[in-house]
């Protein structure tokens, strides 16, 4: 007797919300103010600056001499973190949101040191690089107020 391969269902789990069918409590209802595809960092503008530079910087790091691919690399992931970390930090609460904002900080202040390495080094054009420092410097100000750091 041979085997029947079979696809797990495709069908979803909860009805879609037009169907008219009532809440289960297995699929409860969204709340009120729930809105699909809004997330708590879209309403961020440090999350749309934090973007900004992810796609600068990655643009940037692409045309990094061969011999600096190290330096490329770190620059990449200091700005993807820092922009992960923003939206992360947006979903929280308390002192773990502060937390993740100044986490998000240090990464946007990691990314600038490897810019200014590039800028030192003369790896990349220096207008290319000053205007993503500024970008960044804006970023890191943002993420100081949203932290509720004092600046120093």
């Amino acid at each position: 007797m041979p085997t029947e391969n079979r696809l797990p269902s495709t069908e979803p789990r909860c009805p879609s919300p037009n169907t008219g069918s009532s809440p289960s409590p297995e699929c409860p209802a969204p709340p009120p103010d729930w809105r699909p595809g809004v997330f708590d960092h879209h309403r961020l503008d440090a999350y749309v600056v934090a973007r900004e530079a992810l796609v600068r910087g990655d643009a940037l790091a692409q045309h990094l001499p061969r011999g600096y691919a190290k330096l490329a690399d770190q620059l990449r992931r200091a700005l993807l973190s820092a922009h992960l970390g923003v939206a992360e930090a947006a979903s929280r609460t308390g002192a773990d949101r502060a937390a993740r904002f100044r986490c998000a900080r240090g990464e946007a202040s990691e990314a600038a040191a490897a810019l200014e390495a590039a800028l030192l080094l003369r790896l990349a054009p220096a207008a290319e690089v000053k205007a993503l420092l500024a970008l960044l410097a804006r970023l890191c100000a943002m993420l100081t107020r949203l932290a509720a750091l004092r600046p120093r």
